[in-house]
């Protein structure tokens, strides 16, 4: 408290903030001329009003009229009973009410309550805007932040950013890895055979031989490649080394080779170079919408970001509002103690003091809600220079915008069409879908494969594989086979189902398209009309809390000069208090309708999907620890 005590003689003698002193007043009747023309008095630490001459018939709140009604039945004798007020709720209340809206034009009661608001008025940030900007802590460290402060900080420092920028890495990987379904690749085969098996016929091995042995050794080597267009390319080298005990084995030993070239293609199912790039092209189409989804996260996080830094400002300027609401309490219980022998009852002292302690209650509330709005922010940011815990006070420096700016709708509708991700998002999955519709047509049709093969061989003896090889080329003619694989599913059930079920996903896609588009009108529709409607909520907001400032020095004056034995003298008491209660409420009405209109703004961005251009955010690729990494970046481009 005595922290506020200083910035609030601070602000008073910078200008901020008008105080008048507090006078007793003394203890005589009030006369009706009085009451109509109150002297400028009020509650010390309460802004200051402009001056301004109140009529009786001007007040409109409900407790200024109790409490006029309350001070002439005081000084008049009741001659009568109370008036009769109809019960509100009552079924001839309802009635006439129902009656009287039925002869009402909609139209004419909107363009009333648009009447009522003076637009033409500039509108002041509220006394409690210096106050906001200053240290409210001994114990902490005043660090001062602006809003580009914490956007940069989050882009640099948010872990839930770094875990969105991650999503386009791993697809991008997956693109990778479908397209090495085409890579060359070799293998080598290599086995040895050591044969001993009885011999039945003489023509095995030759006369006289009991049993046939054979000792072999063979090889193959080769590359082989799937094509675009779904071919299985092979080339190979087979080498053998055989001996065994027959006859008719000659050379023995020997070495053969034969290089191969082998080739299928498909004629029918699998054919194509759509067909068999289709993963390839889904792959590059997950990949386009991570990208996009890493943009809409982007700016959902920065939306949260501003949110939580206006919410910490709101929170601050609540926790300077509930200090001068409890020293306004504070100061009348204070007046009512030093009045207890003179004119104060003890009813009046007990609903003052009850008064105070529920706005100290509502004082430590509201220092709560500040400290956790700091760490709402914190957490957010992840800035090391701002995770210093309760040892640092976060001070939001910047300050709300009231301008203006003129906004179409159906040029907002059309933006958020061009540049909306959830918008880029639907079109890609048509692609996506679109892509394997087309896929399971191709797998409807049966099996058809061309196979062809060609060779040359060659033999030679004593293990000789080099002179093997070399007579594969010099001796004979190459040897040739073509061939064709035919194969189809009786009833293709499987096929068929996959058929059916890609193209109801094809138009689940596009009613998704449609689904999207008008939720993406809606939410423009719903930003651009709360865009227009807190402007001139601004407006109305602050003309409110005017009021209620203005009823509450009146009240203030009136209880001022009441003896404090009357009956009226409680009654306005109770007022004044809920009158102090009803200019809290306005002025946290006005602050945060101050809030709302600034994150419009941010949220009409997000909703025309044009912030992260707003904010210039750029996003680039470098190498963190040997691994791709996605960095979000933006200038700093200072106050708003």
């Amino acid at each position: 408290m005595k922290r506020f005590s200083k910035l609030l003689a601070a602000a008073l003698a910078s200008g901020c903030i008008g105080i008048t002193p507090l006078s007793i007043a003394q203890d005589r009747e009030v006369a009706p001329n009085e009451a109509a023309t109150p002297k400028a008095q009020t509650l010390s630490w309460l802004p200051a009003p402009q001056p301004c001459t109140l009529q009786h018939t001007a007040l409109k709140p409900v407790s200024g009229q109790l409490l006029l009604t309350s001070v002439s039945v005081a000084q008049e004798t009741p001659s009568s009973g109370p008036p009769e007020v109809p019960i509100a709720g009552s079924p001839q209340t309802a009635a006439q009410q129902s009656s009287e809206l039925d002869e009402l034009d909609v139209a004419e009661l909107l363009n009333g309550a648009q009447s009522e608001i003076d637009a033409t008025l500039q509108i002041n940030h509220g006394w409690w805007q210096p106050l906001v900007q200053r240290s409210l802590r001994n114990n902490a460290t005043p660090n001062g932040i602006t809003l580009q402060d914490v956007l940069v900080g989050a882009l640099n420092n948010s872990h839930q950013i770094k875990v969105f920028s991650e999503l386009p890495m791993i697809r991008a990987s997956s693109i990778t890895e479908a397209d090495a379904a085409f890579d060359w690749s070799a293998f080598l085969d290599a086995r040895w055979d050591d044969t001993s098996e009885p011999i039945g016929s003489s023509l095995t091995a030759g006369a006289g031989v009991e049993r046939f042995e054979d000792q072999k050794f063979g090889t193959s080597v080769g590359l082989r490649k799937r094509t675009y267009s779904g071919g299985q390319l092979e080339l190979s080298q087979r080498s053998g080394l055989e001996k065994n005990n027959s006859q008719f084995f000659l050379p023995n030993p020997q070495a053969t080779s034969r290089v191969v070239v082998s080739f299928t293609q498909p004629l029918m199912r699998g054919k194509g170079k759509v067909y068999n790039t289709g993963l390839t092209m889904l792959a590059c189409i997950d990949k386009d919408i991570a990208e996009d989804e890493l943009h809409r996260q982007l700016q959902t996080h920065l939306l949260e970001v501003t949110r939580s830094y206006w919410a910490l400002y709101l929170e601050r300027g609540v926790l300077i509002q509930k200090m001068n609401s409890y020293r306004r309490a504070k100061l009348i219980v204070s007046r009512l103690e030093q009045r207890r022998m003179i004119d104060a009852s003890e009813s009046q002292i007990a609903s003052a003091v009850a008064e105070l302690k529920s706005r100290s209650a509502d004082l430590l509330r509201a220092d709560m809600a500040v400290r956790n709005a700091e760490s709402r922010l914190r957490s957010l940011v992840n800035d090391p220079a701002l995770s210093l815990g309760e040892h640092t006070e976060l001070i939001p420096t910047d300050i709300p915008s009231f301008v203006a700016f003129p906004i179409d709708m159906a040029g907002s509708v059309g933006e958020a069409v061009q540049y909306r991700p959830e918008v880029a998002q639907s079109v890609k999955q048509i692609r996506s879908a679109c892509v394997r519709a087309e896929m399971s047509r191709n797998e409807l049709l049966p099996v058809l494969n061309l196979v062809t093969e060609a060779y040359v061989s060659g033999i030679d003896r004593n293990y000789d594989a080099v002179g093997a090889f070399g007579r594969s080329f010099d001796r004979g003619a190459p040897s040739y086979s073509v061939g064709l694989q035919y194969e189809v599913p009786l009833e293709n059930r499987a096929a068929r189902a996959r058929h059916i079920r890609r193209f109801q996903e094809l138009r689940q896609a596009q009613n998704q398209y449609q689904t999207t588009l008008e939720t993406v009108r809606l939410e423009v529709e719903v930003a651009v009309r709360e865009v227009l409607t807190s402007q001139q909520e601004l407006f109305a907001k602050e003309q409110a809390m005017d009021a209620r400032n203005r009823q509450l020095e009146y009240l203030t004056q009136r209880w001022e000069k009441l003896p404090g034995q009357d009956l009226s003298a409680s009654l306005a008491l109770e007022n004044l208090l809920n009158a102090q209660t009803q200019l809290g409420q306005a002025e946290y009405d006005f602050l945060q309708s101050q809030m709302t209109y600034n994150l419009s703004l941010t949220n009409l961005k997000k909703s025309t999907g044009t912030l992260l251009q707003h904010e210039s955010v750029s996003l680039s690729d470098t190498c963190v620890g040997k691994l791709p990494t996605r960095i979000a970046s933006k200038p700093n481009l200072g106050p708003q």
